[in-house]
């Protein structure tokens, strides 16, 4: 994240995760494209998620799992909001899936499930956020 609350990022980008709307790997950083103001980035395996500062989330690259939220399996090679989230305070990514804390202190959580991840007491993936169940 830069001064201008722009995003950069470079690297391999077979899946779209750098948000350039390429699929090209970068050696040096690209700008991400039609993101707005962000405030915290997270990465994963192959997808990343940016926090704007109005408070919602935009994701892109691999969605396989359900990992950029929005309701598709869908790769992105620029960010798309993730749906029927509301405003955030935090945002995190793991391997295949992301989580947000809300600005209501609840978590809800997206993507890959196998293992439990996303804490809805399931192990289906899913592609829209979930909530956490305490």
């Amino acid at each position: 994240m830069l001064s201008d609350a722009s995003v950069r990022c470079w690297g391999a980008n077979e899946r779209g995760q750098l948000g350039d709307g390429t699929t090209q790997a970068r050696t040096s950083g690209v700008t991400v494209r039609d993101l707005g103001a962000a405030v915290e980035v997270a990465v994963g395996r192959a997808h990343s998620c940016a926090r704007l500062a109005s408070g919602p989330i935009k994701c892109w690259g691999a969605n396989d799992r359900g990992q950029l939220g929005d309701g598709t399996n869908d790769q992105r090679t620029t960010p798309v909001a993730v749906g029927a989230l509301g405003s955030a305070k935090r945002v995190g990514a793991g391997d295949a899936h992301t989580c947000a804390l809300l600005a209501n202190d609840a978590v809800s959580c997206w993507g890959a499930n196998d293992a439990g991840q996303l804490g809805d007491g399931e192990t289906l993936d899913r592609a829209s956020p979930v909530s956490v169940k305490w």
